[in-house]
């Protein structure tokens, strides 16, 4: 009898070690469908990496050396293109780094709602009072091991669940570049309108500066009076505080362009690519590149799992199940050989919750309202990416119209101060107010010119944030960012 109960806990060990070591498979054996995607380091460019390789290869052969830190500066000398600029912030910005992890995260967590495929394990001690064989507290060793057989949807809920997640955090670092590549390609823009600000400035400090000793060469001689050479002096100061208020401004977006590239000083060059200006000629946006519409539309996905998963939760659950239980104490003389032997059981197993306080109920109606909340989000992502582009095509035509006036009056204005300081000079028929008049009134047209084109140009690249082009734009491949593609 000894002999045969040996051989029967034999028997069940040996079954339990089969059972842990088939489940003891690799993460790639167990999850086949979800790879994990082996990405570069944050800031290495390579042909993987945030651009196209064809696309990019002439800019980044020059800006190889970009850190994937910000403490690795370096100048440059006025060749920094706009496509340029943006592929080297998304290259090595940390927001990139930041959403990528995001995506890792639900890669991990859609392996983890997956295992609820798979057979499951688990081994303990207990301690409790036994009132079967003896009155008393006995200690017991237990393994259970357990494999799902239906469950009305739980598991797959929960995958379906993470997958959505991942699909929203995709869609969040597809923002985020948009983001950042706006953000850029804005400070290149400023910084070239406050180059050329300063530039215009410091023309018209020149300028009123040669009317200033004019007036001061005039007055010595006694041809004019004091209260000209003052006016003309005031003039030159206020030309000056013009020229340092610009300047300021140039000397902050420099800063903040080289913040987002990650360089010590940006030197743009001036000029923008030609097919800038046709960015707002779309009729309709590419929505499923908008990362709004997507992150909306992520998020109701995410809401139907939710919802899905609550429902499923209020029905049974079946299961197939083995246990064994194994007295401490069974060793001690004064046990029976009954309690020395092994408790085992195997069958199937239906649970279901009957109360939980209402929680399966509220949950259900919170996944309901997420699911409303998502459809009013998609409705409001499409109608403030058509509010943005139709107010950006409205100032595109009206503001081509107005640089085209600023640059006939600019053409006349300095018609009109060459043949004002003739009339001062040789003719006496115009005053010193009329030629100072005359100076200002140019380098205003001028300034108004200058800000009207780069008005234009940050208008295009909204045009192009809304319209879901940007990336494609500046050669940025969404299937080649940190962080990999959607899960379908």
């Amino acid at each position: 009898m000894q002999k045969n109960t040996v051989l029967g806990r034999l028997t069940i060990i040996m079954l339990f070690f089969f059972l842990l070591s088939g489940c003891q498979t690799s993460e790639a054996e167990l999850v086949p469908s979800s790879k994990k995607t082996v990405l570069p380091k944050a800031g290495e460019i390579s042909s993987s990496d945030t651009v196209n390789k064809n696309a990019a290869a002439a800019d980044y052969s020059s800006h190889s050396d970009v850190s994937s830190k910000a403490g690795s500066k370096r100048a440059d000398n006025g060749s920094l293109t706009l496509e340029a600029a943006v592929r080297r912030a998304v290259a090595w910005h940390p927001a990139v780094d930041e959403a990528t992890g995001r995506i890792y995260e639900a890669d991990e967590r859609i392996r983890a709602a997956e295992s609820g495929y798979y057979p499951q394990l688990k081994a303990g001690i207990g301690s409790g009072y036994q009132s079967r064989n003896r009155d008393s507290w006995r200690p017991d060793f237990n393994i259970t091991a357990s494999q799902l057989l239906y469950d009305f949807g739980k598991v797959s809920g929960s995958v379906n669940f993470e997958k959505a997640g991942k699909n929203l955090n995709h869609a969040r670092l597809l923002a985020a570049v948009d983001n950042l590549s706006r953000d850029t390609a804005n400070a290149l823009i400023e910084v070239q309108r406050y180059e050329q600000l300063s530039g215009f400035a410091r023309a018209q400090v020149e300028g009123v500066k040669r009317i200033a000793g004019l007036v001061e060469e005039r007055t010595n001689k006694g041809a004019s009076t004091m209260s000209d050479k003052v006016q003309a002096d005031a003039r030159v100061e206020n030309a000056l505080a013009t020229q340092l208020q610009y300047q300021s401004e140039l000397d902050r977006w420099q800063v903040a362009l080289g913040s987002l590239i990650g360089s010590a000083s940006a030197r743009p060059v001036s000029d923008v690519p030609a097919w800038l200006s046709k960015s707002c000629d779309v009729a309709n946006p590419v929505w499923e590149d908008v990362p709004a519409m997507l992150q909306a539309e992520a998020e109701k996905e995410e809401a139907k799992a939710q919802l899905s998963m609550n429902k499923a939760e209020a029905l049974p659950t079946v299961s197939l199940e083995a246990s064994t239980n194994y007295d401490l104490n069974g060793s001690y003389n004064n046990t029976t050989d009954r309690d020395r032997r092994l408790d085992y059981s195997v069958g199937l197993n239906v649970s279901s919750s009957l109360y939980n306080g209402g929680r399966t109920n509220a949950k259900k109606r919170a996944a309901a309202y997420a699911l409303e909340t998502a459809d009013a989000a998609i409705r409001r992502a499409r109608y403030d990416v058509q509010r943005n582009l139709m107010e950006a095509r409205s100032q595109i035509g009206s503001l081509s119209r107005l640089q085209g006036s600023l640059k006939t009056r600019a053409s006349m204005m300095v018609q009109t101060r060459d043949l004002y300081r003739e009339q001062y000079l040789e003719l006496g028929t115009r005053t010193l107010l009329d030629l100072l008049n005359a100076e200002q009134e140019l380098h205003e047209s001028r300034f108004q010119l200058a800000n009207t084109e780069h008005d234009l140009r940050l208008l295009n690249i909204g045009c192009l944030y809304n319209s879901g082009k940007l990336r494609n734009s500046f050669g940025i491949n969404p299937d080649t960012l940190r962080g990999g593609a959607t899960v379908q």
